[in-house]
């Protein structure tokens, strides 16, 4: 092809082409993060072991990333550093991890659950290189998780720059500062925590240059960031040219030798090409591979390829005149070429230029500053180390390819530029789209007082300014490192470029492998003074024994245990034992029902020495309140009703007391408690909590106290308070039940069951008051063992006795009264049924009383001649003998020598009642038959006064009548006798009869 010919193809790409190609570079790198190359291919892991690390493996033609597990524990090391510093065999799982990596192995979750910080990388090494640092400090010595932002969110169908990648993968990011990721870090706090996954979070960056001072200041304003910090390097951004282009003309190190030099310019400095734009308007085979025009093997294959200014053995690049360059055609408008970076970045190449009258332009695809992305860069300027064109660019250090042109003849040496000042650094055009990205050129250009040198300055990192208060508001044992490791973490340049020189001289997999190679040993061989920016308290250690293991707890289980069997037990022996009279007393039902409650209390302290879980931190809480108030509950009702039956009986009124009205009460009361406990379940369930505490005497040591609790701590002292209520409920009874008759009196039982549990629940309320210090496991067993000694106690104050008396069978003796003055007869009475036995006895006794005062006045009155053969005699004794054993049919007899018939009807008819139910009272009146003398005269002398005398008796004895007749009644609700209201009935009419006989039967004269 001729020259003429290249021409008109070249005057046509200029209306063509040069839009096309536009249009495919902005798609290109509008596409998003890209590797500069690909991974290492490979056969055979033989292959990755030789050329990366012993770890490395071929994995689908790949060498595989050998610290994806982590850096420092594949790391073959003996430093000192080392052997003083603690890190886990495998790093922690961050965000940017594959779903399988935990499954392999590669990583584990953090043990202090501390959220994942994520740091946004700009596009260009050092950043990239001080993320890694920061990431391989975090994640494997603090177990912070560690993620790196590139401007795609958290998308797993993306490349990552994650360290830990197992390809390797080496994307730059979409932009050099995305603030908008700081913004909603900032806002979210958790870049986790959001459903859109694709939308860039980030909380810090770690390399800032100092053309973003302007927009730092706003967004510090603006509160999304905190002042910016120092970390550690030293920049300086400039233009550069290479050693072989200052050997040809020196005066391009300055800008004097630039100045007013149009042509020179325009003809020094050409235009590079891209790949596909060489094969299309410059080359003579058209790019064909069957003949190599020097510059190209073959004709560009992907879309990647087309876009390229450089590829190694493919494509060496191209620097050629275009009309930009042709000052015989566009004399006054006409300028050589010179590479600027991104807008976003930190340049002011346009106002440089323009106010020092020097002709370069970039003609770069990147609007609005027609500059190129930091890959294409790097491109060009091989591109011009390999065919030794001239080119001039901007470009800053420290950076890894001017360490990789270093001692070479192109070595990238500074322009100066006018020097630079106060006030002209305050000059210069600022950050975003009115400024440097502005689509007006004159704007992009600003003033000359800007156009001056950029200086040496400190590099920055900022922060999003909640990462703070999200750090510092969590208590100290559970507080994550990152905030305080970020803020005080230094690179300095020189440690900067040990490990951009490790990574330039490698030359192994240049944007894979070996940079992660170049970052990990420096970390390895400089952790010793890396150690100074852990925080204080920091590495931390986890106490990881399991509280509720050890032997303390085992013992409490135990003792549970026991309880419960041994209220298996006494339910059983109850059950069994049931028909005996002294249980019959204390009412069979409810006794189950308390020993129900006890089971339940044992089974809460077998709980309370267990593993908290959500189940068992809510099962406690129920069956301890549910199980304290079946214990105490029936009791108090039942002594309530005895206590009540008295009252009423001392004043002469009628009673019914039902056994199914006792029980609705019992279970009115259980019910309160349900419906309380529900709504605690409900509204604020108890659940599994761990308190973390820091060692005193070591910092970095972390005890952990696994508890149950909710929320608010007012449930547990409601339920504390409720038990509290029913043992003062109980001991306000036992003290009213003291002159209860003698076998229904439990008063001093009551008593000492309910001082047995409001020790033990004073006890239980102590330890919870203070369930903010000490171990939560051995407050735990405290309250497990309180709990099971309170059960035991119980049982043995209330129900061990009575079983004492049952194995003893002695039943309680019942008071023997004479009246005397009267003889005769002798009889006995028992109470076969339970509870009417005791209030027949003691009603007895009392008339006995009444009649013997009686005897008494009418003796004083009667005449001195009295019959000495007139004698009569009242005898209560039991019936039982010596031996223990129940004798048939006892009486209680009355004799008298003279008897009247109706008497005698009236107690056989008496008889018969008492025969049919065994609860009644058997009256039989025996007659003897004797001689009696007259004494008319005398007994009519003294009728009047004894007649008196009876009457004074009378109203003593019916009150007696009434108060057993009352208590009796009672009784037969309260014992839970089987059989129908009638005969209950039956029971008091027999009674009621009976004690008329017996009034009328005295017949004192």
């Amino acid at each position: 092809m001729s020259r003429r010919k290249r021409q008109n193809i070249h005057l046509l790409s200029k209306m063509c082409f040069t839009p096309l190609t536009i249009m495919v570079y902005l798609a290109f790198v509008a596409s998003g993060p890209r590797r500069i190359e690909a991974a290492l291919s490979c056969t055979d892991s033989t292959e990755c072991v030789a050329l990366y690390h012993p770890n490395s493996r071929c994995v689908k033609n790949s060498c595989s990333n050998p610290f994806s597990s982590g850096c420092l524990s594949n790391m073959n090391t003996t430093t000192a550093a080392q052997n003083d510093v603690h890190f886990e065999s495998v790093r922690v799982c961050n965000s940017d991890d594959p779903p399988h990596a935990l499954e392999k192995g590669l990583c584990r979750l953090s043990k202090f659950n501390y959220t994942e910080l994520r740091i946004n990388v700009g596009n260009w090494e050092t950043t990239a290189f001080y993320a890694w640092v920061a990431q391989i400090l975090l994640s494997e010595l603090l177990d912070v998780p560690v993620s790196l932002e590139i401007g795609h969110g958290i998308d797993s169908s993306k490349p990552t720059l994650n360290f830990y990648d197992e390809e390797n993968s080496f994307p730059y990011a979409i932009t050099a500062y995305d603030y908008a990721s700081l913004r909603e870090g900032n806002r979210l706090s958790d870049c986790l925590s959001t459903n859109d996954t694709s939308v860039p979070c980030s909380h810090a960056i770690m390399e800032v240059w100092n053309g973003q001072t302007s927009l730092l200041a706003s967004e510090n304003t603006a509160g999304h960031i905190e002042p910016a910090e120092g970390n550690g390097m030293v920049g300086k951004l400039g233009w550069y040219v290479p050693s072989f282009v200052i050997e040809r003309h020196p005066e391009v190190s300055s800008f004097w030798g630039l100045q007013n030099q149009r042509e020179k310019m325009a003809s020094m400095f050409k235009r590079p090409y891209t790949w596909e734009k060489y094969c299309q308007l410059l080359s003579p085979t058209n790019c064909s591979s069957s003949f190599y025009d020097g510059v190209a093997r073959r004709w560009p294959e992907t879309d990647a390829e087309r876009g390229v200014y450089y590829k190694s053995q493919l494509y060496t690049g191209h620097f050629a005149d275009t009309a930009k360059n042709n000052c015989t055609a566009n004399p006054t408008t006409c300028s050589g070429h010179i590479v600027d970076a991104p807008c976003s970045w930190s340049t002011n190449l346009e106002q440089q230029a323009f106010w020092n009258d020097i002709y370069l332009e970039s003609d770069g695809p990147n609007e609005p500053n027609d500059s190129y992305s930091y890959g294409q860069m790097i491109q060009i300027l091989r591109a011009a180390n390999e065919t030794k064109s001239n080119i001039i660019m901007w470009w800053w250090k420290p950076d890894g390819l001017v360490l990789e042109f270093a001692g070479t003849d192109a070595e990238l040496h500074p322009v100066t530029l006018p020097p630079a000042s106060e006030i002209c650094v305050a000059k210069r055009v600022g950050p975003g789209v009115n400024g440097r990205c502005s689509s007006d050129i004159s704007v992009r250009r600003g003033t000359k007082a800007g156009s001056c040198d950029n200086d040496h300055h400190a590099l920055k990192k900022v922060v999003c300014s909640r990462l703070y208060s999200d750090t510092y508001d969590v208590s100290p044992p559970r507080r994550s490192p990152a905030y305080d490791f970020i803020k005080s973490i230094q690179v300095t340049d020189l440690e900067m470029e040990d490990m951009l020189k490790h990574w330039a001289l490698r030359g192994v997999d240049k944007y894979g492998y070996d940079g992660r190679d170049a970052v990990c040993t420096w970390v390895r061989d400089n952790l010793d003074d890396l150690q100074r920016f852990i925080p204080r308290g920091y590495p931390r250690t986890l106490d990881g024994r399991n509280r509720y293991k050890e032997s303390y707890m085992y013992a409490a289980m135990a003792m549970g245990i026991v309880a419960l069997i041994v209220v298996f037990s006494t339910t059983f022996v109850t059950y069994h034992q049931r028909d005996t009279r002294i249980l019959r007393l204390a009412n069979v039902q409810f006794l189950i029902l308390m020993l129900i409650g006890f089971s339940f209390v044992s089974l809460g302290a077998i709980l309370f020495a267990t593993q908290p879980s959500l189940v068992s931190c809510t099962m406690r809480q129920w069956l301890v309140t549910i199980g304290y108030t079946l214990g105490l509950v029936p009791l108090v009702v039942k002594v309530g009703a005895i206590n009540k039956l008295v009252r009423s009986a001392r004043k002469m009124k009628r009673v019914v007391l039902s056994r199914k009205y006792l029980f609705q009460v019992v279970l009115s009361i259980v019910t309160i408690a349900i419906i309380y406990l529900i709504a605690w379940s409900i509204v604020d369930a108890p659940t599994r909590t761990e308190e973390w505490n820091l060692s005193e005497k070591d910092l970095d040591f972390i005890t952990v106290n696994v508890d149950c609790s909710s929320r608010y701590q007012f449930w547990v002292y409601i339920t504390l308070a409720w038990e509290f209520m029913l043992c003062l409920s109980a001991c306000v009874l036992s003290v009213q039940a003291r002159k209860v008759a003698q076998e229904f009196n439990e008063s001093h039982l009551l008593f000492a069951l309910a001082f047995s549990h409001f020790a033990f629940l004073s006890m239980r309320a102590v330890t919870q008051i203070l369930s903010s210090t000490g171990s939560a496991s051995v407050r735990a067993a405290v309250a497990s063992f309180l709990l099971s000694s309170d059960v035991l106690t119980a049982i043995s104050i209330y129900f061990i006795p009575k079983f004492i008396i049952i194995a003893k069978k002695k039943p309680t003796a019942l008071k023997k009264v004479t009246i005397s003055g009267m003889s005769g007869v002798s009889g006995a009475s028992d109470f076969s049924q339970g509870g009417s036995e005791a209030f027949q006895s003691e009603a007895g006794s009392r008339r006995a009383v009444i009649l013997s005062e009686a005897n008494a006045r009418a003796k004083e009155i009667q005449p001195a001649a009295a019959p000495s053969n007139i004698k009569r005699q009242v005898r209560w004794v039991t019936g039982w003998s010596k031996n223990g054993q129940s004798e048939p049919s006892p009486r209680l007899s009355l004799s008298k020598t003279t008897f009247p018939q109706h008497h005698q009807k009236k107690e056989e008819d008496s008889d018969e009642e008492e025969d049919s139910d065994e609860s009644s009272i058997s009256i039989n009146n025996d007659i003897e038959s004797s001689e009696e003398s007259s004494h008319d005269t005398q007994q009519s002398q003294h009728e009047l006064k004894l007649e008196r005398v009876q009457d004074d008796s009378q109203s003593q004895v019916d009150r007696i009548k009434h108060d057993a007749s009352t208590q009796k009644r009672g009784i037969v609700a309260l014992r839970g006798d089987e059989g129908n209201e009638e005969e209950k009935e039956e029971l008091c009419s027999s009674t009621e009869s009976s004690d008329e006989q017996f009034i009328e039967n005295a017949n004192i004269p």
